[in-house]
């Protein structure tokens, strides 16, 4: 069979720079996370001084015991509170009332970040197969 060595080669290759290649690329999609997130804070009008739509950043990929990882997060401590939505609630020391908390109603969530992945996974299998094709072909000469 021709080429039947080149591209043994070729996957041997792959294999020993693949370990950088998914650090890459899974450093890219984080990235693309971050933007998706900014994007629909913008889209939903949630943005005021920018300081939670700027706050998300991610960590270096590294291998873990079951594949590769990052971790998208926002070091803002409010940020769980305009995703997931919450309780408004009013506590009121006065001692006619016992000093009781009141319930004021719901803040609905908004939930920027679910919609970010959602949007990164419309595409995702193709990208990958799209990124393996290239990988392939930068070492093989078809």
């Amino acid at each position: 069979m021709r080429g039947a060595d080149e591209f043994e080669k070729a996957l041997k290759k792959i294999q020993m720079k693949f370990p950088e290649e998914v650090i890459k690329k899974l450093d890219q999609k984080a990235t693309e996370l971050e933007k998706n997130i900014a994007e629909d804070f913008e889209n939903q009008g949630i943005v005021k001084t920018g300081k939670l739509k700027d706050s998300f950043n991610h960590n270096i990929p590294e291998k873990k015991a079951n594949g590769y990882e990052t971790k998208v997060d926002s070091k803002v401590p409010y940020a769980h509170l305009i995703e997931e939505g919450h309780e408004l609630v009013l506590y009121s020391p006065k001692k006619k009332d016992g000093g009781k908390a009141h319930h004021l109603g719901r803040v609905k969530g908004y939930f920027p970040i679910e919609n970010a992945i959602d949007k990164l996974n419309e595409d995702y299998l193709d990208d990958i197969e799209e990124w393996v094709y290239n990988l392939l072909d930068r070492e093989i000469n078809w």
